[in-house]
């Protein structure tokens, strides 16, 4: 069986336990200190054994200069000096959605390990750009959707591999964030569809074993008028019809009141597998006055704390396993859906403007035509 970098991390987290260090320490440079820069930086500092931030670069230069000082690192306002630096093994790169593009297409070219959070971009071209480059310079390339470092989703993933129920019919999806997340981040994240349903979209390409949609119809909801303003939904449900038979369903919404909340349900020719939502304890109050649940996690960073550190450790063990592997092979195979699926969100948000079923067949020129005469119409 082929080692995927999930087994050599595994074998890594082994060799450690058992001697407590490693032979190479891998230099890393994080770009972009925020919300999500933080959980990476927490996921290197949680891994000292292999890991070393050796720059903190963000545009704000008190920022990087803070963060570079309490860690021991160099401080920048640019890429630039990180990707001539030879002791640079690694790119993180975790800043805002629209640098993302620009920076992992730097980083392939210097011939750097790159690990980008997502999207790599909301343009489908650019996305098969740094495909076409990673896979051109051979350099290690992972886009970070954290579900699927998820052991509960994981969990699924193997039974449903295993047959446990027949052939899959139905995949539900639930994605509920909380608390809404700030306006300035929303105003550049790309909006809900490349935003949040990619996720969604990104699991069910998993569950269904590499398939995209043949059809897709969205619909959708503004309740929170400072959004509107931004012309997002915080509320969407999905339809998706694929070749196979197969249908997806979605639900998502940018708040919640009772907390965060994820979960999925595969149903099948044998039986159901569900992913229930992650709650603050499994412990449940049974009185006279009823039965008491606990509440659960309140936002992301609680429910896949775990997830950012299980995705560092693989991405330094497909480093590690180097570029002839077989762990190398499989993530390279495992990228090509990249491009499928940032198309597959922007169909989705195609049929929410356009107020009727895409097929993922259509010409995207021409859905972008049809939606600027719709909108000259009003």
């Amino acid at each position: 069986m082929a080692e995927s970098k999930e087994v050599v991390a595994q074998q890594l987290a082994k060799e450690i336990s058992l001697t407590g260090k490693h032979a190479k320490k891998y230099g890393v440079a994080l770009v972009g200190l925020g919300r999500s820069g933080n959980f990476h930086l927490t996921s290197i500092k949680a891994l000292p054994e292999l890991t070393k931030l050796l720059y903190a670069i963000d545009i704000d230069e008190n920022v990087a200069k803070r963060v570079a000082a309490e860690n021991g690192a160099k401080w920048a306002t640019s890429l630039e000096p990180a990707l001539k630096d030879p002791e640079v093994d690694m790119v993180i790169i975790a800043s805002t959605t629209d640098t993302h593009f620009p920076f992992i297409m730097a980083s392939l070219t210097a011939d750097k390990a790159v690990f980008a959070e997502k999207p790599i971009s909301h343009e489908v071209h650019e996305v098969q750009q740094a495909v076409d480059l990673a896979l051109e310079k051979n350099v290690p390339f992972v886009c970070g959707y954290q579900r699927r470092c998820d052991y509960n989703f994981r969990a699924l993933k193997k039974q449903l591999d295993a047959g446990a129920i027949g052939d899959v019919k139905v995949v539900k999806s639930c994605s509920r964030d909380n608390p809404v997340p700030p306006l300035p981040y929303l105003a550049t994240s790309g909006g809900i569809f490349q935003d949040m349903l990619i996720h969604d979209f990104d699991m069910q390409e998993w569950l269904t074993g590499g398939q995209m949609p043949e059809s897709i119809t969205s619909v959708g909801h503004c309740y929170d008028p400072e959004i509107a303003k931004l012309k997002d939904l915080d509320t969407v449900a999905v339809l998706a019809k694929y070749e196979s038979g197969i249908v997806t369903m979605t639900d998502t919404c940018r708040d919640a009141a009772y907390g965060y909340d994820q979960r999925i349900e595969v149903f099948g020719s044998k039986g159901m597998l569900t992913a229930k939502n992650e709650m603050t304890s499994h412990v449940e109050l049974a009185t006279v006055d009823g039965h008491l649940m606990p509440p659960a996690q309140w936002s992301f960073p609680e429910r896949y704390k775990h997830a950012y550190t299980v995705e560092l450790s693989e991405f330094v063990a497909l480093v590690e396993s180097g570029r002839d592997s077989e762990a190398h092979k499989l993530e390279q195979k495992a990228m090509m859906r990249h491009p499928r699926v940032v198309k597959t969100a922007a169909a989705a948000e195609y049929s929410w403007r356009l107020g009727r079923q895409v097929k993922l067949s259509e010409d995207f020129e021409a859905l972008e035509k049809e939606l600027k005469e719709k909108e000259s119409a009003k």
